[in-house]
């Protein structure tokens, strides 16, 4: 986006420079050569406009952050050089270049600051391979949808995953590569799992798109469908069985609401002043303000 601004920006001064040498030209022009000028005059106008509007989609991404809103069990974290990592619950993690692995025991839940939420069931390994996003303001923030524009891509090796993201702007891209092949989660609630009979996608709400290994050829899943594609009709670039998500067992349908739950557990301080990861706020649950107030006094009538 910033090199099609500079374009434009060399488009502009080139535009001006021959209005000011039309401009300075004898008074004897015609009135076609003064139609000319009006016309490159709006055209001049046209392309500031553009420009200004180019400036603001090319505002600077910064790194987005993350809360651990739950875990239980063994779970381990590394970063990007290696590096163990503590994920406490409700630990802040900066995400890009984190891995995840989960015991058989271990489950872990996040909220990324886009409003997307992470549940990695047991026996799982899952890797953050970028995430940034545009800064936002409290305007934007109350829009009820994404703030800003976000950039998600994981990389999901073992185990299963769900993936929530209801709040998705249509601007951002949410994407998992797999060991073979790539889904983009336009929204709604995905849950992906690798079985000894291949890959199962589910859209449990929404859509999304799976890309074979050509990166091509694809499949559109759009909810309740769930899917499976074996080694044998990966090749085939075909899909192996359809059901839906019905056909789900009792814990898989569980993970699913699990994240939608958490991705509603955390809003996000606005950072379009400070330009860093935003903060995450716990939100309290609805259950806390109906606890009895207790006061070791009361008031007579």
């Amino acid at each position: 986006m910033r090199g099609v601004a500079e374009i434009l920006r060399l488009w502009t001064v080139m535009a001006c420079r021959q209005i000011n040498q039309s401009f300075t030209d004898s008074a004897t022009k015609n009135a076609m050569n003064r139609f000319s000028k009006t016309t490159r005059c709006s055209n001049v106008v046209a392309l500031l406009c553009l420009c200004a509007l180019c400036s603001l989609n090319a505002q600077t991404m910064v790194d987005g952050s993350a809360i651990v809103t739950s875990r239980s069990g063994g779970v381990t974290a590394s970063d990007a050089s290696g590096e163990s990592v503590p994920v406490r619950a409700h630990d802040i993690v900066h995400p890009t270049g984190l891995e995840l692995t989960t015991e058989k025991n271990g489950r872990i839940f996040l909220t990324m600051s886009n409003g997307v939420a992470i549940a990695l069931d047991a026996s799982s390994t899952v890797q953050f391979v970028a995430y940034t996003q545009r800064p936002f303001d409290k305007e934007e923030q109350n829009l009820g949808l994404e703030p800003s524009v976000s950039k998600l891509q994981l990389h999901f090796t073992e185990g299963q995953i769900a993936i929530a993201s209801n709040r998705l702007s249509p601007l951002s891209e949410l994407r998992i590569q797999l060991r073979q092949g790539e889904i983009r989660l336009h929204k709604g609630t995905c849950l992906i799992s690798y079985g000894a009979a291949g890959l199962h996608i589910t859209a449990f709400d929404g859509n999304l798109t799976y890309y074979y290994p050509d990166g091509e050829s694809r499949e559109f899943v759009s909810a309740p469908k769930s899917v499976r594609i074996s080694d044998q009709s990966m090749v085939r670039q075909q899909i192996a069985e359809v059901t839906t998500a019905d056909s789900l067992e009792a814990h898989e349908t569980q993970l699913c609401q699990a994240a939608q739950h958490a991705s509603k557990r955390v809003t996000f301080q606005p950072n379009q002043d400070t330009g860093q990861p935003p903060v995450p706020v716990l939100i309290v649950k609805p259950d806390y303000f109906k606890q009895p107030d207790f006061r070791p006094y009361q008031f007579k009538d």
